[in-house]
């Protein structure tokens, strides 16, 4: 899904009718106020109503709010910053805002912050996976990175050039330096594309 590009760190508010089902409350009727992030670098949240009460077989409006088993573009809650995100781009939902760290879902904007400070951990390269995002260039260079020499937008279409970018990244770690890897531009499953390397001490 692509569409046209939107501001989606501007905050809105929806009282009057469920954020979720879009149905107006009546009279009476469960619900509760929700503060959401349609976008993680948002610094506002955007304030909305849902449904608590109108359990029909397949959960309540709040429920569905964060099912992935029945619908795209749902939210969770960031383990790190606590916030409610929504877990892909509403322009373009190949770009997922969640990250796993430890068995733990964070948004892309602790897990950038995290990584801009302290680098990559190990143990992705270790099994053989080129972790990362795709990053700002001017937040890379507000943190000190530098790019390695060689792997510069490296092309990765197979076991080979992962391999070589990962012993890459670990030789660098072994010898004390931090890493930090920006997805250039990475094809749908992370298959094929293009990564940069960049290190600081």
């Amino acid at each position: 899904m692509m569409g046209v590009i939107r501001d989606h760190t501007t905050p809105y508010k929806n009282l009057k009718t469920c954020h979720e089902c879009g149905k107006r409350f009546r009279t009476g009727q469960e619900k509760v106020t929700l503060d959401i992030y349609d976008d993680p670098w948002a610094m506002n949240p955007c304030i909305v109503r849902v449904h608590t009460e109108n359990d029909n077989g397949h959960g309540s409006c709040l429920d569905k709010m964060t099912d992935t088993s029945w619908a795209d573009f749902r939210y969770f809650e960031c383990q790190k910053c606590e916030r409610l995100i929504v877990r892909q781009c509403l322009d373009n939902g190949w770009r997922s805002y969640v990250k796993t760290l430890d068995e733990e879902e964070v948004c892309v904007r602790c897990y950038q912050e995290m990584v801009l400070e302290d680098g990559e951990n190990a143990e992705e390269f270790e099994k053989g996976h080129i972790p990362g995002d795709f990053y700002n260039s001017a937040d890379i260079s507000a943190h000190d990175w530098a790019l390695v020499p060689g792997f510069h937008g490296a092309f990765i279409n197979g076991k080979g050039s992962v391999i070589r970018f990962c012993n890459q990244a670990l030789k660098l770690i072994a010898d004390g330096h931090k890493v930090l890897v920006n997805l250039d531009s990475m094809g749908i499953g992370g298959s094929e594309g293009y990564v940069s390397l960049y290190v600081k001490a």
